[in-house]
């Protein structure tokens, strides 16, 4: 169960040569916190993150791999009041049967998913018009 940003912190404490205890220390908090956050048991809170990056030195880049993680963490989600009742529907039976999916079909259905945003990106192309030889008419 655990979330990209769960990755994100880990890695960045490893890549800082930190224990958990020493991350803990030194942002603050207590060593199970930071824990629960490694196994994405709990969310970091915005105080933790700030802490973090601040003691960690965060740089523009692994500040913006931070929000990448952390929007892809999301853990709730609320539909808009003007979607249709077919999104009600589908997002309801998403959420009932999501962890019982086969990783394929969760990868499958990313992947549609994702297809979107493809067909937006490639350039519509019209097709060529083939024209066939005319045999020029023979006047008798």
């Amino acid at each position: 169960m655990t979330s990209p940003v769960s990755i994100f912190l880990r890695n960045m404490r490893l890549r800082a040569g930190l224990t958990q205890r020493q991350l803990a220390d030194l942002v603050g908090y207590e060593q199970g916190y930071v824990s629960a956050i490694e196994l994405g048991i709990k969310s970091p809170s915005n105080e933790f993150l700030k802490a973090l990056v601040n003691k960690l030195q965060f740089n523009a880049n692994s500040q913006q791999e931070l929000a990448e993680a952390l929007k892809s963490s999301r853990r709730r989600f609320t539909l808009p009041p003007e979607v249709s009742t077919e999104t009600y529907v589908f997002c309801n039976d998403l959420w009932e049967k999501i962890e019982r999916l086969h990783p394929t079909l969760l990868s499958t259905i990313h992947n549609m998913i994702k297809m979107d945003d493809l067909i937006v990106e490639r350039p519509v192309r019209q097709p060529t018009r083939i024209r066939r030889n005319q045999k020029p008419e023979v006047a008798m």
